[in-house]
């Protein structure tokens, strides 16, 4: 071989060699451009994901916290309906000889009667000592059996009570009357007339009437 001919042949390889360093440089950059252009996508996958997420679990709170405030809400709308039923702002005849005449009329039954008659309302006024509430006085006949005269008994000793949201009362005296005769204790179905003296109350109204 002469030196012309090994003079290309050197050349040819060095630029073979060129060629090939330049097709590894660029097979190498173009893996690495693939690489971070894989993990950019991924990137914004898993970011979108947990953007997702997050966006999910605020809507899940927010859900969460509507419905803990619309409880809290009821809870208290009913607590203070129950208040204002228990001690009303004002004397409020009306409800309370509602509430009589519904007692009475849910438990008055042939064999085991109960009436009230003669219903009769004082002048409300504040209560010594506390003059945030008052009391209205209340007077009434009743008739019925003896099981029932106890029945009513533990009525009025249950007012006050969120339990039952009955109006506070308060019985102040009772007189009986067995028509019967004397007083017969093992029988509860015993007639009984009584007349009691009893007390409701309520908020002392802010304005003076």
């Amino acid at each position: 071989m002469d030196f012309k001919n090994k003079s290309i042949l050197n050349l040819g390889n060095i630029y073979f060699s060129i060629a090939l360093v330049l097709f590894g440089g660029s097979a190498v950059y173009g893996t690495m451009q693939y690489k971070i252009m894989s993990a950019e996508s991924q990137a914004v996958v898993e970011n979108g994901a947990t953007r997702d997420a997050i966006q999910n679990e605020l809507k899940i709170e927010k859900e969460a916290f509507q419905k803990f405030a619309e409880e809290r809400a009821k809870k208290q709308s009913d607590y203070m309906k129950k208040i204002s039923s228990i001690l009303p702002p004002d004397e409020n005849y009306t409800d309370l000889a509602r509430t009589l005449d519904d007692y009475f009329a849910q438990n008055d039954t042939p064999d085991n009667p109960i009436f009230e008659s003669s219903l009769r309302f004082g002048k409300g006024a504040p209560v010594s000592g506390s003059q945030d509430i008052s009391s209205l006085p209340i007077s009434m006949n009743l008739e019925g059996t003896r099981a029932n005269f106890f029945k009513f008994l533990n009525f009025v000793n249950s007012s006050g009570s969120l339990e039952t949201g009955i109006r506070l009362m308060e019985i102040n005296s009772i007189q009986l009357n067995f028509p019967e005769g004397g007083e017969v204790i093992s029988n509860p179905k015993q007639r009984i007339n009584f007349t009691v003296d009893m007390n409701a109350y309520y908020e002392t109204p802010k304005v003076a009437r």
